[in-house]
């Protein structure tokens, strides 16, 4: 299940509507009366269509529809040198050296590279911790880098450390890691600490996503 969540004008007193095109209970927040939320399945391709009938103490009626995607967060952060040594392994066999379940895997992109679909995951989970936080930064998920540089790499350690100093995070939470980023552990530490500041967040409140509605391979080596 997935709790979207959304702020409407004080004196919105009652919500119905619907979710994906089901009928949805929302609930106004007792501590934030401008806050309502709704727990709806998990649409598998991140996709929201959301209808809303909001009514007004002088029992004026208006409406809101809107499609939006939300992709959850998603962290990894237990990457090994076994992880990194495969990665290795494959690209000195080469495509015509691998098996045909091995060319899947390095197609999907691997958990001991840095691939695309990392950049592309960690810049989403950096805006959505921005948007949850309401802090400012800029991030690249709408202009992906094919390969990062240390000039990104800068931009994205700059943004984390924003996230960081917020606040919401645990003792063990680990410090931002220094360039050049190129290793699986400093990896690891960036995710942790976005996982950190989402998990200690979201025992607070609920998840947000953006668009004024809140709901709370390339390969490269890592050494």
């Amino acid at each position: 299940m997935q709790v979207l969540s959304f702020e409407l004008p004080t004196d919105i007193i009652y919500v119905a509507g619907t979710v994906n095109d089901v009928e949805t209970v929302f609930i106004q927040d007792d501590t934030y009366p401008v806050r309502w939320r709704a727990t709806v399945d998990v649409a598998e391709d991140s996709l929201y269509h959301i209808y809303l009938e909001m009514f007004d103490e002088a029992g004026n009626k208006s409406m809101y529809e809107n499609t939006i995607e939300y992709i959850l967060p998603w962290f990894v952060t237990d990457r090994t040198q076994i992880d990194v040594d495969e990665v290795a392994r494959l690209e000195k066999a080469g495509w015509d050296g691998m098996t045909d379940a091995e060319r899947e895997r390095w197609k999907k992109g691997m958990k001991g590279a840095f691939n695309l679909s990392d950049i592309k995951r960690i810049e989403n989970d950096c805006y959505i911790l921005a948007q949850l936080l309401n802090v400012s930064i800029v991030t690249h998920r709408e202009n992906l880098p094919r390969f990062p540089t240390s000039s990104y790499f800068k931009s994205l350690l700059d943004n984390v450390a924003t996230l960081r100093a917020v606040g919401y995070r645990y003792q063990t939470t680990p410090e931002v890691p220094e360039q050049p980023i190129n290793t699986y552990q400093k990896i690891n530490s960036i995710e942790q600490i976005l996982r950190d500041i989402y998990d200690v967040y979201n025992a607070n409140f609920v998840h947000y996503a953006g668009d004024g509605l809140y709901a709370g391979q390339e390969i490269g080596l890592l050494l």
